[in-house]
């Protein structure tokens, strides 16, 4: 049972009073849910090689598997969070999981190749609008002090699954034929969606629209206004816009994570070309490669929560105490964390280019996947909680845009990898890709130079205060990661004295 209530039930309706058993089984099973839809992302790389000879269709046209999907996924949230505003959390979360299960089945059933591709996209669409309900189900459960734990462990199934996923299915792709390792996505989320159907309503305003009814209460009646509806759906889908073309810091900021998340795509089809080349290895061999990035995944959420997190907070205590309760901390104080992450991802792209060679041991270039799994995690996690400080009412839809905007460039990168590869051979196309790597650390040094400028010329971008309200000083409430209300952080810490 939580000690701190949501101050909008009552305590017995309230789900943070629940057990803390219960509540901690509904976010594992909302894991286990997010684990699949993430996972069969790039799940599908390992088993290419079997589709396009299966098909008899190019390498091009087969590789639009991974693409169509992260296209769907750029539209599934920015749809799902507000029919979860306006009809809870729950349907929504059934709706996306039946509709995974459909489209991953019909994507091992399918006869063409187009049928294939077309379902990809479609269970892409539907299975992400998850992505947009997990961080509002841990603000109805937990307070921030209990999410620091949870974080951890969605951020790796959130980040890790991709970076995994051609693991298992290159493992196994040899061997076993690939409409049964599709078939296997969809029974494994088919499981969990039963699961799913059974998890209570945790969003308050469905709770009490609920509660409301089966009290007879004629206001349950009364639909959402059609004013009310149209605001809902222009927010989620308009504001994000609005975000990206107006604030320099969110456009820029976005595009350099969206190479950075993108490069994980892009090697999809970069190792087993390089590899291949230089080593001799199959593309199931060299699928096994992804086991490095997949643990840099992993250092860089023990960095983050050992080190940055705990430092960040030392810090923010120390802010408010000196100025006894009269100041917050700067949302620049996150930056450290996002320039230190934007060292990694440049050192390992070097390291991979200059050490990919037919003269050097294979391991010595896998082993650069480690600082670029690292970064991309830990850009994640210090550039979100950088966004919900620097925009405190803004902070779910700048997430959207930075979300839409890489999984755009997500979807175009693997496609793009091989030719890239091809035209300016091996050790040039890494090193291109390594240079623009760079680009994060000077940005990171330009927002901590003139980021209080930039915040000054900016509409919605937190201003700084003399004064801190008790209220906002400890609550401390969290919302939603994306298209909820934003009164939340990413990574369990909070902007408020925590």
């Amino acid at each position: 049972m939580s000690q701190v209530p949501s101050f909008v039930l009552s305590f017995e309706h309230d789900p943070r009073q629940w057990s803390k058993w219960r509540r901690w089984m509904i976010a594992l099973v909302i894991w286990n849910l997010i684990a699949p839809v993430d996972l069969t992302l790039t799940f599908y790389s390992g088993m290419q090689e079997q589709i396009q000879d299966y098909f008899e269709t190019t390498t091009f046209i087969a590789t639009l598997g991974v693409g169509l999907y992260n296209f769907g996924a750029t539209f599934g949230p920015l749809i799902g969070a507000p029919l979860s505003e306006l009809y809870g959390r729950r349907p929504v979360y059934i709706g996306a999981s039946v509709g995974f299960v459909i489209f991953s089945l019909g994507t091992a059933l399918s006869p063409t190749i187009i049928s294939l591709l077309g379902c990809r996209a479609l269970a892409g669409l539907i299975g992400s609008a998850v992505f947009s309900l997990y961080g509002g189900s841990l603000s109805d459960m937990f307070t921030p002090d209990e999410r620091g734990p949870l974080v951890a462990l969605f951020t790796i199934v959130l980040q890790g699954a991709p970076t995994i996923g051609p693991v298992p299915s290159s493992l196994l792709g040899a061997t076993v034929h690939w409409r049964w390792l599709m078939g296997f996505i969809a029974v494994w989320a088919a499981v969990i969606t039963a699961v799913v159907i059974c998890l209570p309503e945790t969003e308050a305003t469905a709770i009490r629209r609920r509660l409301a009814k089966e009290q007879g209460d004629v206001m349950a009646k009364v639909s959402t206004p059609a004013q009310q509806t149209k605001n809902i759906w222009s927010k989620a889908l308009l504001t994000p816009i609005v975000m990206l073309r107006r604030e320099p810091i969110v456009f820029w900021t976005a595009a350099y994570h969206a190479f950075v998340y993108g490069l994980l795509f892009l090697l999809l089809e970069a190792y087993p070309h390089v590899y291949n080349s230089h080593y001799d290895m199959s593309r199931q061999e060299a699928g096994l490669v992804f086991i490095a990035p997949f643990l840099g995944n992993l250092l860089g959420v023990l960095v983050y929560f050992c080190f940055l997190k705990p430092q960040y907070e030392a810090q923010q205590r120390a802010t408010f105490m000196q100025s006894g309760g009269k100041r917050e901390i700067a949302p620049e104080a996150r930056l450290p964390g996002v320039t230190f992450a934007s060292l990694f991802t440049p050192i390992g792209m070097f390291w991979f280019a200059f050490s990919a060679h037919p003269d050097v041991h294979w391991f010595i270039p896998v082993l650069s996947g480690v600082p670029v799994g690292m970064g991309m995690t830990l850009l994640q996690l210090s550039l979100f909680n950088y966004y919900i400080d620097l925009y405190p009412t803004r902070s779910a839809s700048v997430i959207a845009a930075n979300t839409a905007v890489r999984n755009l460039v997500s979807a175009v990168f693997p496609s793009i990898g091989v030719p890239l590869y091809n035209y300016l051979g091996i050790r040039n196309a890494s090193l291109l890709l390594a240079c623009i790597s760079c680009v994060g650390f000077p940005t990171g040094v330009v927002l901590l130079v003139y980021g209080k400028r930039l915040r000054a010329a900016s509409r919605w971008a937190k201003q700084d205060v003399v004064n801190v309200s008790d209220t906002a000083s400890c609550l401390g409430v969290v919302a939603p990661l994306l298209g909820q209300p934003p009164q939340n952080t990413y990574g369990g810490t909070s902007s408020a004295a925590n």
